[in-house]
């Protein structure tokens, strides 16, 4: 249907400590060879293959993991945006994007857009921490944003670290994005898309946030 995806999966894989130019020639020969970027691979799904296959030392295991998981998570926001959140609104944003495009304007899929629910947009995003830990970020009711890091195992007790962008200062986050990764965002929706696609885990997303020069406030939960 000429629909693009968010990731693209290669017809083989494998891995080499050299430029692969020279193999790729001899297996396929003048075949059309693409490249992918990396936001478009299906990481998790490339990396599952890699720790099932690949008899890996406990070191490089253990790296492997925390990259599965990040490029998890990273994925599952990418769905997010393009889709949606939620059971009917992800089912109907799937035919709007991947269906109706490809339909004559009389089908019944093609419906007016005065039949069709508003769009869900993401409120909120799971980062990768520290053990026992669960970050955040979430766009808040009044528009501004909140990155949260709850520690369920704090001195023996739970602590909340909360961090609030005010919705005035918005616009310096998205230049500071803009700069720092060449999105434009534009919304607190696509913000947090960005956010989870760049900085999937909570130190580089914090680190970001500190550098940006954007004002933000400091509240402690001891008690969360």
């Amino acid at each position: 249907m000429d629909t693009s995806l968010p990731f693209r999966l290669p017809d083989g894989w494998g891995l080499t400590l050299e430029p692969p130019g020279p193999e790729l020639a001899d297996e396929v020969g003048a075949a059309p060879v693409y490249v992918l970027g990396d936001a478009e691979a299906d990481w998790p799904a490339l990396l599952d293959i890699l720790l099932v296959s690949a008899d890996t030392e406990p070191w490089l295991r253990s790296i492997i993991m925390q990259r599965h998981e990040t490029e998890r998570l990273a994925l599952k926001t990418r769905y997010a945006q393009r889709y949606g959140v939620g059971e009917s609104a992800a089912f109907e944003r799937f035919m709007q994007v991947t269906v109706a495009p490809a339909t004559a304007p009389g089908d019944a899929v093609n419906s007016s857009a005065s039949d069709r629910p508003p769009p869900v947009e993401l409120r909120s995003i799971s980062l990768t921490s520290y053990p026992h830990c669960t970050a955040t970020v979430k766009s808040e009711d009044d528009g501004g944003l909140l990155f949260d890091l709850y520690d369920r195992d704090y001195l023996g007790s739970d602590r909340a670290d909360m961090y609030r962008v005010a919705p005035e200062a918005l616009p310096g986050l998205y230049l500071a994005m803009t700069q720092t990764t060449g999105d434009s965002p534009g919304t607190p929706a696509k913000l947090l898309a960005s956010i989870g696609r760049h900085y999937p885990a909570w130190d580089d997303a914090f680190s970001w946030l500190k550098h940006s020069g954007v004002p933000f406030t400091h509240e402690v939960d001891p008690w969360a």
